[in-house]
Protein backbone atom coordinates (compact mmCIF):
# COMPACT_ATOMS: atom_id res chain seq x y z
CA UNK A 1 0.00 0.00 0.00
CA UNK A 2 1.33 3.52 -1.21
CA UNK A 3 1.90 6.22 1.81
CA UNK A 4 -0.27 9.70 1.23
CA UNK A 5 1.80 12.19 1.40
CA UNK A 6 -0.72 15.27 3.00
CA UNK A 7 1.23 18.11 3.31
CA UNK A 8 5.02 19.76 2.82
CA UNK A 9 5.92 22.27 5.98
CA UNK A 10 8.76 24.75 5.91
CA UNK A 11 9.65 26.35 9.16
CA UNK A 12 12.01 28.55 10.48
CA UNK A 13 13.59 27.77 14.67
CA UNK A 14 16.20 29.66 16.52
CA UNK A 15 18.09 27.37 18.27
CA UNK A 16 18.35 29.62 21.55
CA UNK A 17 21.10 29.11 24.05
CA UNK A 18 22.01 30.82 27.71
CA UNK A 19 25.28 31.95 28.48
CA UNK A 20 25.75 28.41 30.48
CA UNK A 21 25.82 26.96 27.07
CA UNK A 22 22.09 25.15 28.05
CA UNK A 23 19.43 25.22 25.35
CA UNK A 24 15.64 25.89 25.23
CA UNK A 25 13.20 23.46 23.83
CA UNK A 26 9.40 22.77 24.40
CA UNK A 27 7.59 20.01 24.77
CA UNK A 28 4.64 20.16 21.97
CA UNK A 29 2.19 17.86 20.51
CA UNK A 30 1.89 17.31 17.03
CA UNK A 31 -1.20 18.54 14.79
CA UNK A 32 -3.51 16.49 16.19
CA UNK A 33 -4.36 15.18 12.76
CA UNK A 34 -0.87 13.43 12.65
CA UNK A 35 -1.30 11.24 16.47
CA UNK A 36 2.15 10.93 17.08
CA UNK A 37 3.21 11.07 20.52
CA UNK A 38 4.74 14.63 21.86
CA UNK A 39 8.63 15.79 20.40
CA UNK A 40 11.08 18.65 21.58
CA UNK A 41 11.58 21.41 19.59
CA UNK A 42 13.18 24.26 19.66
CA UNK A 43 10.97 27.66 19.37
CA UNK A 44 9.85 28.19 15.55
CA UNK A 45 7.29 27.63 13.37
CA UNK A 46 5.80 27.82 9.98
CA UNK A 47 6.90 30.26 7.23
CA UNK A 48 3.95 32.52 6.12
CA UNK A 49 3.91 32.88 2.00
CA UNK A 50 6.04 35.41 0.93
CA UNK A 51 8.22 35.48 4.23
CA UNK A 52 11.64 36.02 4.55
CA UNK A 53 13.16 32.95 6.55
CA UNK A 54 14.60 35.25 8.52
CA UNK A 55 12.21 37.02 9.30
CA UNK A 56 9.86 34.23 10.26
CA UNK A 57 12.77 33.04 12.95
CA UNK A 58 12.73 36.54 14.07
CA UNK A 59 8.56 36.49 14.32
CA UNK A 60 8.28 32.82 15.59
CA UNK A 61 10.80 33.87 18.66
CA UNK A 62 8.65 36.71 19.90
CA UNK A 63 5.63 34.96 19.46
CA UNK A 64 6.86 32.08 21.53
CA UNK A 65 9.50 33.15 24.25
CA UNK A 66 8.67 37.15 23.77
CA UNK A 67 12.45 37.67 23.09
CA UNK A 68 12.28 40.85 20.25
CA UNK A 69 15.70 40.59 18.10
CA UNK A 70 16.62 42.39 14.78
CA UNK A 71 17.85 40.48 11.65
CA UNK A 72 21.73 41.70 12.86
CA UNK A 73 21.04 40.28 16.53
CA UNK A 74 19.67 37.27 15.28
CA UNK A 75 22.50 36.50 12.54
CA UNK A 76 22.39 34.30 9.45
CA UNK A 77 21.07 30.62 9.01
CA UNK A 78 23.49 27.72 10.84
CA UNK A 79 21.80 24.72 9.59
CA UNK A 80 19.13 23.14 7.62
CA UNK A 81 17.79 19.72 7.59
CA UNK A 82 14.71 18.23 5.89
CA UNK A 83 12.85 14.78 5.81
CA UNK A 84 9.49 13.16 6.45
CA UNK A 85 7.45 12.38 9.36
CA UNK A 86 5.11 9.06 8.92
CA UNK A 87 1.72 9.40 10.85
CA UNK A 88 0.26 7.22 13.78
CA UNK A 89 -2.47 5.87 10.92
CA UNK A 90 0.65 4.59 8.96
CA UNK A 91 -1.11 5.56 5.64
CA UNK A 92 0.25 9.21 5.90
CA UNK A 93 3.46 11.23 6.03
CA UNK A 94 4.41 14.92 5.32
CA UNK A 95 7.73 16.13 4.60
CA UNK A 96 9.83 19.18 6.20
CA UNK A 97 12.44 21.74 5.57
CA UNK A 98 13.54 22.97 9.17
CA UNK A 99 16.12 26.22 8.97
CA UNK A 100 17.71 26.85 12.18
CA UNK A 101 19.43 30.15 13.46
CA UNK A 102 21.43 30.68 16.84
CA UNK A 103 20.79 33.04 19.83
CA UNK A 104 22.79 32.95 22.83
CA UNK A 105 21.03 35.00 25.30
CA UNK A 106 23.24 35.83 28.45
CA UNK A 107 20.42 35.52 31.34
CA UNK A 108 17.96 34.03 29.73
CA UNK A 109 16.17 30.64 31.36
CA UNK A 110 12.82 29.01 30.93
CA UNK A 111 11.32 30.82 33.93
CA UNK A 112 11.83 33.94 32.03
CA UNK A 113 9.24 32.31 29.03
CA UNK A 114 6.65 35.31 28.11
CA UNK A 115 3.66 33.20 26.97
CA UNK A 116 1.65 36.79 25.98
CA UNK A 117 2.10 36.25 22.22
CA UNK A 118 1.55 32.15 22.16
CA UNK A 119 -1.51 31.28 19.63
CA UNK A 120 -4.42 29.18 20.91
CA UNK A 121 -3.19 25.63 19.24
CA UNK A 122 0.23 26.80 21.78
CA UNK A 123 -1.52 26.98 24.72
CA UNK A 124 -3.10 23.61 23.64
CA UNK A 125 0.10 21.69 22.49
CA UNK A 126 2.78 23.11 24.90
CA UNK A 127 3.22 20.71 27.18
CA UNK A 128 6.41 21.82 29.19
CA UNK A 129 9.62 23.91 28.24
CA UNK A 130 12.92 23.94 29.93
CA UNK A 131 16.40 24.44 29.37
CA UNK A 132 18.62 21.09 29.14
CA UNK A 133 22.64 20.56 28.97
CA UNK A 134 22.83 19.29 25.24
CA UNK A 135 24.55 16.19 27.20
CA UNK A 136 21.42 15.06 28.75
CA UNK A 137 19.04 15.52 25.50
CA UNK A 138 19.98 12.00 23.99
CA UNK A 139 18.78 10.71 27.70
CA UNK A 140 14.96 11.73 27.14
CA UNK A 141 12.03 9.72 26.58
CA UNK A 142 10.49 12.13 24.29
CA UNK A 143 11.53 12.52 20.87
CA UNK A 144 13.62 15.37 20.33
CA UNK A 145 12.50 17.12 16.36
CA UNK A 146 13.67 17.21 13.97
CA UNK A 147 15.44 14.00 14.25
CA UNK A 148 18.88 14.94 13.34
CA UNK A 149 18.57 17.87 16.27
CA UNK A 150 20.55 15.83 18.90
CA UNK A 151 23.62 14.98 16.86
CA UNK A 152 23.60 18.68 15.36
CA UNK A 153 23.32 20.54 18.97
CA UNK A 154 25.96 17.58 20.40
CA UNK A 155 28.45 18.20 17.47
CA UNK A 156 32.21 20.14 17.52
CA UNK A 157 30.54 22.10 14.32
CA UNK A 158 28.41 23.46 16.60
CA UNK A 159 30.33 23.99 19.59
CA UNK A 160 32.70 25.39 17.84
CA UNK A 161 29.61 28.12 16.61
CA UNK A 162 28.54 28.19 20.19
CA UNK A 163 31.38 29.36 21.12
CA UNK A 164 32.29 31.97 18.31
CA UNK A 165 28.54 33.41 18.37
CA UNK A 166 28.14 37.15 20.23
CA UNK A 167 26.16 36.93 23.50
CA UNK A 168 23.36 38.90 23.52
CA UNK A 169 21.95 40.29 27.37
CA UNK A 170 18.33 38.92 28.22
CA UNK A 171 17.35 42.29 29.64
CA UNK A 172 17.98 44.25 26.05
CA UNK A 173 15.43 41.50 24.38
CA UNK A 174 12.58 41.46 26.74
CA UNK A 175 8.93 42.26 25.20
CA UNK A 176 8.07 46.07 26.03
CA UNK A 177 5.94 46.12 28.48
Amino acid sequence: MALTHTKHRETARVILANGSGKVFLLLTHFDPEVGLPPRWLSPGGGIDAGEQIPAAAIRELFEETGLSVTADQLGGQIWQTSGEWLWADGKSFHTFVDHFFLLVVDGFDAEALDKSGWTTDEHRDVLEYRMFDVAELSTLENLVGPPELIEYLQSDTFAELYKSTRVTSFESLRRAS
